[in-house]
Order: C-alpha cells, then sequence, then structure tokens
C-alpha cells in the first residue's frame, strides 16, 4: 500500500522580522511637524540676535595718532595705569592703579601734576582704576578697594567723595559713567551694574552672574550712551551688552575674547577694546550699533585696546593700559 501523499499548502508571505507595517497618516500630524520647525527657528533666532557680534567681514577704521607716551620715561617716574579721561580744555588724568595715585598729563605728553598714596585717607586710594568725567572739565575715578568714587578738576583739587552704600553689597568696582546727574558703576565682583545718585544711593541695580542676557560675569566697565541707554563691557562673558534705561536688552555685541573697555563719543559712535583671537584690537561701531572697523593708524597698523578708552569732546579717542597712554584722532562722522 503506497503511502497517503499529504498536499502541503504553500507558505504565505510574511513581511521582513522587525518591520511594522506604517499606520496610516494622521491628518494633523504635518502640521505638528511644521509647528516645531518654526519653533526651532525662532529659538535660534533669538539666540542668534543675541550672540551674533554682527561683524561679517572685518574692515579697516583709520585714525590719527596724536600722542604716544611711554610711561616708563615721565617726569612722573614709572606708571601703571588703569583708566583715562579728558579733563579741562586740553589735558589727560589717568589713574595709577599700581602707585595708588592720579597724574594729569598735557598733549604734549608732559606729567604736570601727580598726588596720592595708598590709604582710606583724603587723597588717599586703594587701587584706583575705572575713569569718566563731566562736561565741565571735571573728573571721577573709581577708587575700588576703598568703595568711593572721587572727584577732581584739571589742577587736582577734590572735588567730590562719593562712598557707595555698605549695604549695597559692592565688592571690587572698577568701572564708572557719569550722565551729570547720577553714576553708572560695574560692580566687577558682584556681578551687576548700579545706578547711583549723586547723594549715594542706589538707584537702580541690575544683573547678577550668568551667561543670558541680562546677567554679567566679571563687568569691567560701563559707558553711558545718552538716552539710549548704557554700555557693559561684559568682559568674561567676552561680550558688550547694550541696555535700555530700564535695564532691559537692547543689543549684544559677541567678541572673540574679553572686553576690558568701552567708550562712546558725543555722536553715539563707540569702541570696543577686545581681541580678534590672536591680537588686541579695538573695534569702532556707529550710533546704531553697526560695526564701522577695526581701529589702524595711519601706517596701518593695528591699535591695541587696553583697560581704559575715553573720548573727548574734539573726538580724541584716549587709550590706557600699562605704562602707555595713547591718544588717536577720530575721523567725522559718516552722516
Amino acid at each position: 500500500m503506497s503511502p497517503r501523499k499529504t498536499k502541503m499548502k504553500k507558505a504565505s508571505k510574511s513581511p521582513v522580522s522587525g518591520s511594522v507595517a506604517a499606520p496610516p497618516a494622521s491628518p494633523g500630524g504635518n502640521k505638528w511637524i511644521v509647528r516645531g520647525l518654526l519653533v526651532l527657528v525662532a529659538v535660534f533666532g533669538i539666540w542668534y540676535f543675541f550672540n551674533s557680534s554682527n561683524v561679517e567681514t572685518v574692515k579697516d577704521y583709520k585714525v590719527q595718532t596724536v600722542l604716544l607716551i611711554d610711561g616708563n620715561n615721565t617726569k612722573c617716574g614709572p606708571i601703571n595705569v588703569w583708566g583715562v579721561a579728558p579733563v579741562g580744555k586740553d589735558k589727560i588724568m589717568v589713574a595709577d592703579h599700581a602707585h595708588n595715585r592720579m597724574l594729569v598729563f598735557d598733549r604734549h605728553g608732559n606729567c604736570i601734576k601727580s598726588w596720592g598714596k595708598a590709604g582710606r585717607g583724603p587723597m588717599e586710594f586703594s587701587e584706583p582704576s575705572g575713569m569718566t568725567s563731566d562736561d565741565k572739565g571735571n573728573a571721577y575715578v573709581m577708587d575700588t578697594w576703598n568703595g568711593v568714587i572721587k572727584g577732581f578738576n584739571e589742577s587736582g583739587k577734590e572735588i567730590l567723595v562719593l562712598a557707595l552704600p555698605t549695604s549695597g553689597s559692592f565688592y571690587g568696582p572698577r568701572g564708572i559713567a557719569f550722565d551729570g546727574d547720577r553714576f553708572a558703576v560695574a560692580d566687577t565682583g558682584s556681578h551687576r551694574v548700579a545706578l547711583i545718585s549723586k547723594d549715594g544711593n542706589v538707584e537702580a541695580s541690575w544683573g547678577g552672574q550668568g551667561k543670558e542676557p541680562g546677567k554679567f560675569k566679571g563687568l569691567l566697565d560701563v559707558a553711558w550712551k545718552g538716552s539710549d541707554g548704557i554700555l557693559v563691557a561684559d568682559s568674561e562673558n567676552n561680550r558688550v551688552q547694550w541696555l535700555d534705561l530700564d535695564g532691559k536688552v537692547k543689543k549684544v555685541l559677541r567678541f572673540k575674547a574679553g572686553v576690558p573697555s568701552v567708550a562712546v563719543s558725543k555722536d553715539g559712535r563707540f569702541f570696543v577694546s577686545t581681541s580678534n583671537g590672536t591680537t588686541s584690537i579695538i573695534r569702532a561701531y556707529d550710533a546704531k550699533g553697526e560695526y564701522l572697523g577695526d581701529l589702524k593708524d595711519e601706517k596701518g597698523a593695528l591699535i591695541p585696546g587696553d583697560s581704559g578708552l575715553a573720548v573727548s569732546a574734539d573726538e580724541v579717542l584716549m587709550v590706557s593700559g600699562g605704562t602707555q597712554v595713547s591718544l588717536y584722532q577720530l575721523p567725522p562722522a559718516t552722516p
């Protein structure tokens, strides 16, 4: 008897192991994808706004050398300076922070007066640093470790002694600016900007330590920009933050290195001391914050930035730091 023949069923084809058939498309799926992409674009746009240096192509910004002072060869002896400010009609005052004194030079480079020593008394200092001036020919210095703002006329007469409030938690303030009514102080160790009235009251305090817009880390300088607000050299964050008069961020300019100082001219242009990654530079911006160029002298050499910057009424940029004090005539502002 022959074996019974069994008819074998043909195996049906099955999906590849591990694969799952795609579900039917959801009518709203594409909508959520588009929304997600829009959110990412918006986030990137905000990040770019606050982090872009607005420098697309490096340009030259030509200035003319007026004066170069070698602080190792002055009548007043060697100097090691921080801040600088115009004083009188044609003089320069600098803060010799290493020797706890102030000095006045004429525009020929002659040291015509010096005063001060280490201490807490009248005409004494404990590391004087940032400086500013007013429209009456006086200059003011931040006497850092004494926590005092001191003002002087061009003859060195003390016209102001304004102690920072002891309750304000100031720690190692460096930078200072004056708008005629109040002082803006770069409170370096407390990572904030403080506005101080002429009678010594804290009118406002902005910031705190951080990297986000409106926060600071080791800020070293401030500069009034008239009704347009205040520029802050947010040094350890490698940026300048432009604040309005309520302390809100209007613009952020980022750099490749720290920013020790910033200064504003009477027409609103401003100048930033920083580095291009390989060498110290001074970068120029117009009144709206658009990049104008990196400063070069008449020989085409880059002008190095430093701890002190100021602009006089006759549009002379003053640069100070270490043993050097330099002056440069700025070109007229472009209409």
